[in-house]
């Protein structure tokens, strides 16, 4: 069987915006992870297809979580 790696940002976005009772916009995101808002703009369309260790870090550094929290591996 084929399996496909997605992205889990949009649902951990969510869950930080519920715990924080506010709005988090996607320029600071990229602000506070100096990762490019063009690359924070991919994740948040789940349109990622390299992951690279900087990103993964700085995203989980973030989200306060692991990376198997941040990547889902699906069955296709």
């Amino acid at each position: 069987m084929a399996r496909k790696i997605h992205s889990n940002f949009l649902t951990l976005l969510a869950e930080k915006e519920l715990r924080e009772k506010r709005r988090i916009k996607a320029i600071e995101i990229a602000e506070a992870t100096g990762i490019a808002p063009s690359t924070v703009g991919r994740w948040l369309h789940d349109d990622v297809y390299k992951f690279e260790a900087a990103v993964l870090e700085a995203f989980c550094d973030y989200f306060n979580c692991g990376l198997a929290d941040l990547l889902i591996l699906e069955e296709v």
